[in-house]
Order: C-alpha cells, then sequence, then structure tokens
C-alpha cells in the first residue's frame, strides 16, 4: 500500500467517523426533545386531571343541581355562575386545551348576555338558558358541549371507541 492510498483510506475513516458522530447527536438531541416534549404533554394532562374536575363541579352546581332544586335561573344565578367561571379562569385557564378554552369562552359569553339582557331578580329567557345548558352539555346540531370537550382531553371517550371498535370485529 502506498502513502497516497493510506491516506485515502484515513480520510474516508474520518468522514465516516465524523458522518456517524453527527448523524448520533442529531438523533440524541431528537430524542432528548421528543423526551421533553412528552415530559410537558405528561405533566399537562396531570393537570387537567387534577383541575378539570373543578370546571364539572361548577358547570353541574349551576345546571343538574340548580334545576333539582328546583330553583329559577335568574340574572344572579348567570352573575354568580359566570364569576365563578371567572375566578377559576385566572389561575387554570393556561391548562385548557384550545378546544376546551374556546367552549369555556363561549359559555362566559352567554352568561354575559344572560346578565346584560336580564333585569334584576327576573329569570333568565327560555331561549338564553337552554343555550348555555347546551353549551356546557352539547346540543348535537352545532358541537359538542363542554362536558363533552373535558371528557375527551383526559381520553374518556377515546378508551370507549377503542372498546367499541374492538369489540365489533
Amino acid at each position: 500500500m502506498n502513502l497516497s492510498s493510506a491516506v485515502s483510506v484515513a480520510l474516508i475513516a474520518a468522514v465516516v467517523s465524523i458522518l456517524g458522530t453527527l448523524l448520533t447527536v442529531r438523533a440524541t438531541t431528537r430524542t432528548n426533545r421528543n423526551s421533553v416534549v412528552q415530559t410537558q404533554i405528561q405533566e399537562i394532562l396531570k393537570k387537567r386531571i387534577e383541575l378539570y374536575p373543578q370546571i364539572w363541579t361548577i358547570c353541574i352546581r349551576y345546571e343538574v343541581n340548580w334545576d333539582f332544586a328546583n330553583q329559577d335561573k335568574t340574572r344572579e344565578w348567570a352573575e354568580r355562575y359566570a364569576q365563578e367561571l371567572n375566578e377559576f379562569n385566572l389561575e387554570c385557564g393556561v391548562f385548557f386545551s384550545q378546544a376546551v378554552y374556546m367552549k369555556f369562552f363561549d359559555l362566559r359569553e352567554l352568561l354575559h348576555r344572560a346578565i346584560d339582557e336580564t333585569p334584576p331578580d327576573i329569570t333568565v329567557s327560555r331561549r338564553l338558558v337552554d343555550r348555555i345548558r347546551g353549551c356546557f352539555y352539547g346540543d348535537h346540531v352545532e358541537s359538542p358541549g363542554l362536558s363533552t370537550l373535558l371528557k375527551d382531553d383526559l381520553g374518556s371517550y377515546q378508551n370507549a371507541l377503542l372498546a367499541r371498535r374492538s369489540e365489533g370485529r
């Protein structure tokens, strides 16, 4: 083997070694980035598991429980409902998915419309009460309600969908 052949082999080996190192660094960086993203997603999901039941509690209090207690849905009802949602949003809204936030926003907007359109001690119009309720439970026409989106964010409906699909086979 002459000197130029040895140099050529050494150069090729060096290039292969450098390329291998670069590919390893790139793969490691990508793996680390994916790991960080997965950790962030897990932490957000943990926070949602902690917080979403609180939204559920607020909405159930002012919807189902209010109806069971046979209480009128007055302007004061809308004010209290909106105030609790606003207070919750101050500390916890950052953890909402975009879909949940948009429906949450719609619900608050409807409550503020009820406050603006309803005099004190007067019952909110049936049409507006139904829209507020539909915003939480869904209306089967426009879109799913906040309750469905909350459950979906936590995976509740995904497991049921997978179970139903596998049973059909």
